[in-house]
């Protein structure tokens, strides 16, 4: 009797030994774990661009990730309600959110208390540039939008997906690069209902990104006047660059999956690899051609490159409209 105690503590200090000698991928399950589901929040409404590009590519996504995919919407404060569901969310490979462009913005805007660099990131999805789209029989030209816009001031009025978000930054820039000054409406929670408000007659413009505008302009409804791109766009081949009509503007916007802090770097790379698989199928580009989604791979540190290069723009951006 008098042994047992020492030989059962023995016995789990080898225990211990043998535990931390494994390799940390036996220590825990595998990743990802066939009986749960990766949750995908979207923080923009259903029926935009941005929910019809990321639901579009998680169905790649899934496939190669091996586990599936529940995609859910939460709009909200220029996308900050649904990032801080992603930011507070457990850091174990579970969760992914879509974040785009107005990202930046939140935090210098005080909306919610999201901190983008706090996010891991995994992947760049799409890139496209902004735009200036209009009714297809109201303006031929970019020459004749800013005469009008010129002899008639704040008559214009151009729709965007928020106050001091994306698009109300991109047409601010336009309004003072042209010398003409315009009528700002904000349409939250994505593109799908600034869109609708220009087919609508509710706007006399908007600027946006090709992919929500681009059945319509197919379709003869809507015109792209220019592109704040450093070069045409294969999807619009006809249309000019700001910089080709002599305006220094260059712009656009983007969607990225991030995952909270914290996540391990395992399993970040594995989302990686899987995000990589999927936007190189054949399929998935093919469907991104047909539905215009500007489908643009970026890694991990190309992403993490690419934000902060962008940052102090927006900044600044943000900065000359507290100065309007």
């Amino acid at each position: 009797m008098p042994l047992r105690i020492p030989l059962i503590a023995l016995a789990l200090l080898a225990l211990v030994v043998l535990v931390l000698r494994l390799p940390s991928g036996e220590q825990s399950a595998a990743y990802p774990d066939a009986s749960r589901e990766i949750r995908h929040v979207i923080p923009w409404r259903a029926g935009g661009g941005t929910d019809t590009a990321m639901r579009g590519f998680m169905r790649w996504f899934e496939e190669e990730i091996g586990v599936g995919v529940v995609t859910e919407n939460v709009p909200g404060g220029l996308s900050s309600v649904g990032l801080t569901v992603v930011q507070n969310a457990p850091a174990d490979g579970y969760t992914l959110g879509t974040m785009t462009y107005d990202a930046l913005s939140v935090q210098l805007l005080g909306l919610a208390p999201v901190d983008w660099r706090a996010l891991e990131p995994v992947c760049m999805v799409t890139e496209h540039p902004s735009a200036l789209i209009v009714p297809a029989d109201r303006w031929a030209d970019l020459a004749a939008f800013q005469a009008d816009a010129r002899a008639n001031p704040a008559t214009i009025a151009v729709g965007n997906v928020g106050q001091k978000g994306v698009w109300h930054q991109h047409a601010a820039a336009m309004e003072q690069a042209m010398g003409v000054e315009l009528r700002h409406i904000p349409y939250e929670g994505g593109s799908g209902p600034q869109v609708g408000a220009i087919l609508g007659d509710e706007v006399d413009a908007v600027v946006s990104s090709l992919p929500g505008a681009m059945s319509y302009v197919r379709s003869g409804e809507l015109r792209v006047l220019a592109l704040m791109a450093p070069e045409r766009s294969p999807l619009v081949p006809d249309v000019a660059t700001f910089a080709e009509l002599g305006y220094d503007l260059e712009y656009g916007s983007f969607r990225m999956l991030m995952a909270p802090p914290g996540t391990p770097e395992d399993r970040l790379a594995t989302l990686e690899t899987a995000c990589e698989a999927a936007a190189a199928s054949p399929e998935f580009q093919e469907w991104a051609r047909a539905g215009a989604v500007g489908a643009t791979w970026r890694g991990r540190t190309a992403v993490r490159e690419y934000l902060n290069d962008l940052a102090p723009r927006v900044e600044g951006l943000l900065a000359a409209l507290e100065d309007v």
